[in-house]
């Protein structure tokens, strides 16, 4: 009778600890599951931020490429203007 009340003593430790544990593995999972969802609204932001940089600088190059052979050839002019004074 001994051993039997000493495995009831241990089963019912056991399932205390196995209940402490499947708590505190919960509350872990609901926190990890908070961060994930902050990162992915991390991601989610620094993907429409970089496509709004990847858009303006699409438009800086294009601006660059239609206007840039303007004030080539305003430098020219003054480099001209410059180089009649010497």
């Amino acid at each position: 009778m001994d051993t039997l009340m000493k495995a009831d003593i241990f089963f019912f430790i056991t399932a205390i600890a196995v209940v402490l544990v499947t708590i505190v593995f919960i509350v872990v999972l609901v926190y990890v599951a908070k961060i994930l969802k902050d990162i992915k609204y991390i991601t989610k932001k620094a993907k429409s931020e970089a496509d709004l940089i990847a858009e303006d600088l699409s438009e800086l190059r294009h601006n660059v490429k239609e206007k840039g052979a303007k004030l080539k050839y305003f430098f020219d002019f003054f480099n001209n203007l410059h180089k009649k004074k010497k």
